[in-house]
């Protein structure tokens, strides 16, 4: 086998965030992973993947805080699993029309939205959060 400094290296399967004062924060066009894992004392994930590249399969966000929640928005078509943890924090999540939002876990203080059926064999957004204060938003998108 033979290596170079240019040749093209696998593309990483799961991108780790782990801060003690600090979010993650994804916009734009840049290449989604599989998975994402943010582990965080203080601060939350964004991740907009309206102009991201994405995985030909479903991408994972696990996302555990003390305090900071999870804001995503996702292209149409697309399919993605959340689990959330939170002290403090929620998940605001913003879907296009068409798209199953299954929504599970629990919240000792907070509101929860109630998933949103959409169109059959069509993409699926599924969300387990827990968390002590903050519960999780559904917004429908265009």
């Amino acid at each position: 086998m033979e290596i170079t400094k240019n040749a093209p290296t696998a593309a990483r399967r799961t991108e780790w965030s782990l801060a003690l004062l600090g979010g993650l924060k994804h916009r734009g066009e840049f290449e989604a992973r599989e998975r994402t894992v943010h582990v965080a004392a203080v601060g939350g994930a964004k991740l907009d993947h309206t102009d991201a590249g994405l995985p030909a399969g479903p991408t994972h966000l696990v996302k555990a805080a003390l305090v900071g929640g999870a804001e995503l928005a996702y292209p149409e078509g697309a399919s993605a699993e959340v689990d959330a943890f939170s002290v403090f924090g929620g998940v605001d999540l913003t879907v296009p029309e068409g798209t199953t939002v299954e929504v599970s876990g629990f919240s000792l203080l907070g509101g929860r939205s109630k998933g949103v059926v959409g169109e059959p064999g069509g993409a699926v957004v599924k969300v387990r959060s827990y968390s002590l204060v903050g519960g999780v938003k559904v917004r429908q998108g265009q």
